[in-house]
């Protein structure tokens, strides 16, 4: 899968609920290859939060292009790249980059920069846990459960349910084909003053097929806004489970 498929991918869905990118609707197109990288760059340029996050990763890791793989990959799910950036390196992209119309106002930067804790890395959990929106789009104040639903979490799939087709006018799927269904094991986020991972528990997730065409009991998935998005190898498993508590510890000390 290449870095503009990840990022298309991983976008889609806050894309189609209006949280974030432009409103063209052509990542599901490009993700099924009925349009080209070329033609589909200029949309996922568009998405000012997440191409900004590819922009300072590749710099920092001295790699050309901000849509390569493992960039792409640094941010949504998680690698080694992440490790090259500094906490002032956040600071400086959030009042840089996140100080526009339509976006943070220059005071607000400032505050949300100087409240940036330690350690910091940018995976897609501390825009979530720690920055939030810059958009206004999405309140995640004392909301544990909306935060648990945006941040690119993982489970194990324990059961796959295949209703029956039903038709793009009834469907309120965000795809109109199926209502098809995984259920997954996993631990969501818990708590409100300090959030942390709570027990493990089963949820059920949609599963679309021409995204993610094939997927089996005992496999581990990622899933985000409620939708399956990968199977998962060992490697972002690991680097998902790590990248996330770095968050969680640099907001509240934990180890």
């Amino acid at each position: 899968m290449s870095g503009p498929k990840v990022a298309a991918l991983y976008g889609l869905i806050p894309n189609k609920l209006g949280f974030c990118g432009p409103k063209q609707n052509l990542l599901k197109k490009f993700i099924l290859g009925k349009l080209s990288i070329p033609e589909i760059v200029p949309t996922l340029e568009k998405f000012e939060a997440a191409y900004a996050y590819y922009r300072l990763i590749a710099r920092k890791n001295k790699i050309a292009s901000p849509l390569n793989k493992r960039v792409v990959e640094a941010y949504w799910l998680g690698n080694e790249l992440l490790d090259r950036i500094t906490t002032n390196d956040l600071r400086e992209l959030i009042i840089d980059r996140f100080c526009r119309p339509g976006l943070l106002s220059k005071k607000e930067a400032q505050t949300r920069a100087r409240l940036i804790p330690d350690n910091s890395k940018p995976h897609h959990s501390f825009h979530v846990l720690v920055l939030g929106s810059i958009t206004g789009s999405v309140n995640f104040t004392d909301n544990t459960k909306l935060k648990d639903t945006c941040r690119v979490s993982w489970g194990q799939v324990v059961s796959i349910c295949h209703p029956e087709l039903v038709s793009v006018s009834r469907s309120r799927n965000e795809f109109g084909t199926t209502k098809n269904k995984l259920v997954v094991s996993y631990a969501p986020l818990a708590g409100k003053k300090h959030i942390k991972f709570g027990k493990s528990t089963k949820k059920t997730i949609n599963w679309n097929k021409e995204i993610l065409p094939s997927v089996k009991k005992g496999d581990w998935v990622s899933f985000h806004w409620n939708y399956a998005m990968q199977v998962l190898n060992d490697d972002n498993i690991v680097n998902l489970y790590k990248y996330t508590q770095n968050t969680l510890a640099s907001l509240y000390g934990q180890k």
